[in-house]
């Protein structure tokens, strides 16, 4: 009695354990059947003779994919130009440019008026400046020129004076 029913634990078992064997090899198939891949197709390419012998102990692998190339939509979105939204408050210098009156914006120590006046006066200063330095640079040109006409006149004279004497006149 004991023989039949050790014998029907052990077929009861085993008929389990093939079930299980068979129902998880249905579920591997369907999730192989889900896969984007012939792995029949798989499994004939690597039965071949290798094309490449390398003399590595570890084998290579090479796949070629068959699909669309993905688009930068694809890949950021539709509305990929917009950007994303800035994160935080405004800046110290987007906060300076709120409360700042307007007057006070152009020149630092100056309103725009007063920068406006100096601006103008420093350029009138600068012309007359540069006009001052032209008359000097002239009139100093114009005194050696002056000095040399008087030079070359006491030279003429001397000169007469001497051919006079020479000429005994006197």
């Amino acid at each position: 009695m004991w023989a039949i029913l050790v014998w029907s634990a052990i077929s009861l078992a085993a008929l389990q354990a093939a079930q299980e064997r068979e129902a998880a090899r249905s579920v591997g198939d369907a999730k192989i059947a889900e896969l984007p891949v012939s792995i029949d197709r798989i499994q004939r390419a690597l039965a071949h003779e290798p094309a490449i012998r390398l003399d590595k102990a570890r084998p290579v692998f090479r796949v070629e994919v068959f699909g669309r190339k993905p688009t930068i939509e694809d890949i950021l979105g539709e509305d990929f130009l917009r950007g994303p939204v800035p994160y935080g408050g405004m800046t110290h210098q987007e906060f300076l440019n709120m409360v700042t009156p307007d007057d006070v914006k152009g020149y630092a120590a100056f309103t725009n008026k007063e920068g406006a006046i100096v601006a103008a006066t420093s350029i009138a200063l600068k012309w007359a400046l540069q006009r001052a330095i032209h008359k000097y640079q002239e009139a100093k040109k114009e005194a050696e020129r002056e000095a040399a006409r008087k030079e070359v006149q006491e030279a003429l004279a001397a000169l007469e004076r001497a051919r006079r004497r020479a000429a005994g006149g006197g």
